[in-house]
Protein backbone atom coordinates (compact mmCIF):
# COMPACT_ATOMS: atom_id res chain seq x y z
CA UNK A 1 0.00 0.00 0.00
CA UNK A 2 2.87 2.73 0.65
CA UNK A 3 3.99 1.93 -3.03
CA UNK A 4 0.37 2.49 -4.23
CA UNK A 5 0.21 5.73 -2.57
CA UNK A 6 3.87 6.71 -3.22
CA UNK A 7 2.79 5.91 -7.23
CA UNK A 8 -0.18 8.21 -6.79
CA UNK A 9 1.58 11.33 -5.25
CA UNK A 10 4.01 10.73 -7.90
CA UNK A 11 1.51 11.05 -11.35
CA UNK A 12 -0.31 14.29 -8.99
CA UNK A 13 3.39 16.25 -9.28
CA UNK A 14 3.42 15.04 -12.61
CA UNK A 15 0.14 16.59 -13.85
CA UNK A 16 0.40 19.97 -11.07
CA UNK A 17 4.06 20.46 -13.27
CA UNK A 18 2.84 19.71 -16.55
CA UNK A 19 -0.21 22.53 -15.51
CA UNK A 20 2.07 24.73 -14.46
CA UNK A 21 4.62 24.23 -17.67
CA UNK A 22 1.63 24.73 -19.54
CA UNK A 23 0.29 27.50 -17.76
CA UNK A 24 3.41 29.69 -17.52
CA UNK A 25 4.09 29.07 -21.16
CA UNK A 26 1.45 31.02 -22.85
CA UNK A 27 2.42 33.95 -20.27
CA UNK A 28 6.12 33.96 -20.92
CA UNK A 29 5.05 33.79 -24.54
CA UNK A 30 2.86 36.87 -24.25
CA UNK A 31 5.32 38.48 -22.22
CA UNK A 32 8.18 38.05 -24.53
CA UNK A 33 5.83 39.44 -27.59
CA UNK A 34 4.96 42.01 -25.63
CA UNK A 35 8.75 43.00 -25.12
CA UNK A 36 9.28 42.85 -28.87
CA UNK A 37 6.26 45.29 -29.70
CA UNK A 38 7.73 47.29 -26.78
CA UNK A 39 11.49 46.97 -29.04
CA UNK A 40 9.47 47.14 -32.56
CA UNK A 41 7.60 50.70 -30.94
CA UNK A 42 10.83 52.08 -29.79
CA UNK A 43 13.07 51.23 -33.44
CA UNK A 44 10.39 53.10 -35.04
CA UNK A 45 10.57 56.08 -32.76
CA UNK A 46 14.15 56.37 -32.88
CA UNK A 47 13.96 55.89 -36.95
CA UNK A 48 11.27 58.41 -37.18
CA UNK A 49 13.59 61.06 -34.89
CA UNK A 50 16.87 60.48 -36.18
CA UNK A 51 14.96 60.82 -40.37
CA UNK A 52 13.50 64.16 -39.05
CA UNK A 53 16.98 65.30 -37.57
CA UNK A 54 18.61 63.69 -41.24
CA UNK A 55 16.02 66.02 -42.84
CA UNK A 56 16.46 69.54 -40.96
CA UNK A 57 20.00 69.40 -41.40
CA UNK A 58 19.63 68.47 -45.06
CA UNK A 59 17.57 71.74 -45.18
CA UNK A 60 19.92 73.50 -43.03
CA UNK A 61 23.09 72.43 -45.30
CA UNK A 62 20.75 73.46 -48.82
CA UNK A 63 19.72 76.64 -47.04
CA UNK A 64 23.62 77.64 -46.26
CA UNK A 65 24.80 76.88 -49.68
CA UNK A 66 22.44 78.23 -51.83
CA UNK A 67 23.06 81.34 -48.78
CA UNK A 68 26.86 80.61 -49.48
CA UNK A 69 26.14 80.95 -53.06
CA UNK A 70 25.33 84.86 -52.58
CA UNK A 71 28.56 85.89 -51.12
CA UNK A 72 29.87 86.43 -54.44
CA UNK A 73 26.94 88.58 -55.53
CA UNK A 74 27.61 90.87 -52.17
CA UNK A 75 31.05 90.71 -52.44
CA UNK A 76 30.30 92.42 -55.80
CA UNK A 77 27.99 94.97 -54.82
CA UNK A 78 30.12 96.31 -51.90
CA UNK A 79 32.89 96.54 -54.30
CA UNK A 80 30.58 98.44 -56.77
CA UNK A 81 29.43 100.71 -53.89
CA UNK A 82 32.74 101.16 -53.02
CA UNK A 83 33.90 103.04 -56.47
CA UNK A 84 30.76 105.35 -56.65
CA UNK A 85 31.98 108.62 -56.22
CA UNK A 86 31.10 110.76 -53.37
CA UNK A 87 28.83 113.68 -55.67
CA UNK A 88 27.15 110.68 -57.29
CA UNK A 89 25.44 109.03 -54.05
CA UNK A 90 22.45 111.06 -54.48
CA UNK A 91 21.28 109.80 -57.91
CA UNK A 92 18.60 107.54 -57.70
CA UNK A 93 20.49 104.24 -59.38
CA UNK A 94 22.74 104.40 -57.07
CA UNK A 95 20.15 104.45 -54.28
CA UNK A 96 18.60 101.67 -55.51
CA UNK A 97 22.26 100.00 -55.35
CA UNK A 98 22.60 100.54 -52.51
CA UNK A 99 19.37 99.31 -51.25
CA UNK A 100 19.79 96.02 -53.32
CA UNK A 101 23.22 95.77 -51.02
CA UNK A 102 21.73 96.35 -47.60
CA UNK A 103 18.47 94.02 -48.21
CA UNK A 104 21.21 91.05 -49.53
CA UNK A 105 22.95 91.48 -46.41
CA UNK A 106 20.29 91.34 -44.47
CA UNK A 107 18.82 88.50 -45.77
CA UNK A 108 22.48 87.03 -44.83
CA UNK A 109 22.01 88.20 -41.15
CA UNK A 110 19.25 86.93 -40.86
CA UNK A 111 20.03 83.81 -41.87
CA UNK A 112 22.77 83.70 -39.19
CA UNK A 113 25.83 84.90 -41.39
CA UNK A 114 28.12 86.53 -39.34
CA UNK A 115 31.10 88.84 -40.51
CA UNK A 116 34.30 88.09 -39.33
CA UNK A 117 36.07 91.07 -38.27
CA UNK A 118 39.41 90.53 -39.66
CA UNK A 119 41.32 94.08 -40.23
CA UNK A 120 43.93 95.00 -37.27
CA UNK A 121 43.25 91.21 -35.73
CA UNK A 122 46.15 88.86 -35.12
CA UNK A 123 45.62 86.19 -38.25
CA UNK A 124 44.19 83.05 -37.11
CA UNK A 125 44.46 80.29 -39.60
CA UNK A 126 40.59 79.28 -39.19
CA UNK A 127 39.29 82.26 -39.80
CA UNK A 128 41.79 83.76 -42.14
CA UNK A 129 43.38 82.66 -45.81
CA UNK A 130 46.71 84.39 -45.81
CA UNK A 131 47.00 85.32 -50.05
CA UNK A 132 49.78 87.90 -49.61
CA UNK A 133 52.74 89.36 -46.81
CA UNK A 134 52.98 92.84 -46.09
CA UNK A 135 56.84 93.28 -45.30
CA UNK A 136 57.03 97.00 -45.23
CA UNK A 137 57.60 96.55 -41.33
CA UNK A 138 54.81 98.75 -40.20
CA UNK A 139 52.76 96.54 -38.16
CA UNK A 140 53.38 94.30 -35.07
CA UNK A 141 53.75 90.63 -37.19
CA UNK A 142 51.17 88.15 -37.94
CA UNK A 143 48.92 91.34 -37.74
CA UNK A 144 45.54 91.23 -40.72
CA UNK A 145 46.88 94.32 -42.47
CA UNK A 146 44.46 94.71 -45.44
CA UNK A 147 41.02 92.31 -46.31
CA UNK A 148 41.06 91.42 -50.10
CA UNK A 149 37.15 89.45 -49.22
CA UNK A 150 35.65 88.79 -46.37
CA UNK A 151 34.71 85.59 -44.07
CA UNK A 152 31.74 84.70 -42.35
CA UNK A 153 30.52 81.94 -40.43
CA UNK A 154 27.10 80.83 -39.27
CA UNK A 155 26.36 79.33 -35.76
CA UNK A 156 29.80 79.67 -34.86
CA UNK A 157 31.73 77.48 -37.93
CA UNK A 158 33.57 79.06 -40.85
CA UNK A 159 31.97 78.76 -43.89
CA UNK A 160 34.07 80.93 -46.16
CA UNK A 161 37.57 82.09 -44.72
CA UNK A 162 38.19 86.08 -45.16
CA UNK A 163 41.24 86.44 -47.87
CA UNK A 164 43.69 88.84 -46.23
CA UNK A 165 47.36 90.31 -46.26
CA UNK A 166 49.37 89.22 -42.74
CA UNK A 167 52.02 91.62 -41.61
CA UNK A 168 55.53 89.71 -41.47
CA UNK A 169 58.47 91.37 -39.84
CA UNK A 170 61.64 91.64 -41.93
CA UNK A 171 64.72 89.34 -39.69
Amino acid sequence: MAEESANQTAPEVTASEGVETGATAPVDRAEEYLRLAQRAQADLANYRRRVEQERDELRAQIRNDTLLSLLPILDDFERATAAIPAEARDLPWVQGMLLIERNLRGVLERAGFERIEALGKTFDPWEHEAIMADETGNEVDETVTAVFRPGYRVNGRVVRPAQVTVARRLA
